[in-house]
């Protein structure tokens, strides 16, 4: 059933700076005291008057009025962190993983679980929402003596040559080629992601305008990872398309084009 105009809720800006302050582990007093209320009851009162009201159990305010719908999603949408999407959409009543991960751009609950666990976060049955994991000193120190006491693993001796090893000998241009190409198959082996590291290049030549058809989704992917790394589009699309050229055929004429700088 439909919900009158009056009764839904106001996104205003400082709605969201309120919402997404709770959601990062604000206060209520603490966010009072920012916009200079006299105590949180005013705070309460300002949300009110925008059709809000605080959910006890979800340390939050939700609509007053309204379920997990497309018009509250959509203006959720807006906030900067996808993982803080996830997060206070899973505050709303009514919340439905499934729902969450299609508008959400994820193919399905199983996709949007792995994007949080790789951001650091794990489902919570008790608050039946993702909290951050974070490790403790007493592990981090329990880990370390561990790997202290723990004995040296035996080495072949130094005198010992590949050559000398029975059978090694046939391995030895394999051997060479991957020590040759040792750099790349790190770049290969090791995610952007978990390195942290996103080459930037600069081509020469004239800019162009040039249109490309893509999913919703794919888009909506392209714009999260550009805000959230600090990164243009144009850089992720130059970046992606030199590597998928290096990939697969055209290492040689990706080199060329670099080498004209």
């Amino acid at each position: 059933m439909a919900i009158e105009q009056e009764n839904l809720p106001v996104y205003d800006d400082r709605v969201k700076e309120i919402l997404h302050g709770l959601t990062e582990g604000k206060t209520r007093e603490e966010l009072a005291e920012r916009y200079e209320y006299s105590d949180y009851r005013s705070l309460d009162m300002y949300m009110r008057r925008r059709n809000f009201t605080w959910d006890r159990q979800r340390q939050n305010y939700v609509p007053a009025h309204s379920r997990l719908d497309g018009q509250d999603l959509d203006l959720l949408i807006s906030e900067s962190s996808k993982a803080a999407q996830v997060i206070s959409l899973f505050k709303k009543e009514g919340a439905d993983a499934k729902t969450i991960s299609k508008r959400l751009g994820f193919g399905d609950h199983r996709e949007l679980a792995a994007y949080m666990k790789g951001k650091g976060y794990a489902w919570s049955a008790e608050k039946s929402n993702y909290v951050k994991q974070t490790g403790t000193q007493q592990d981090t120190e329990a880990s370390s003596e561990r790997s202290e006491a723990a004995p040296d693993n035996p080495v072949p001796s130094s005198n010992a040559t590949m050559v000398d090893l029975p059978g090694l000998s046939r391995f030895l241009p394999i051997l060479e080629m991957l020590e040759r190409n040792r750099d790349r198959l790190v770049d290969l082996l090791t995610p952007a992601s978990e390195t942290g590291n996103i080459p930037r290049y600069v081509i020469p030549g004239v800019f162009v305008t040039k249109s490309v058809h893509m999913t919703n989704t794919l888009d909506q992917l392209v714009r999260d990872f550009s805000r959230e790394k600090n990164m243009s589009q144009r850089d992720i699309f130059v970046v992606a398309l030199i590597e998928f050229f290096r990939r697969y055929g055209y290492e040689r004429e990706v080199e060329t084009l670099l080498g004209q700088r």
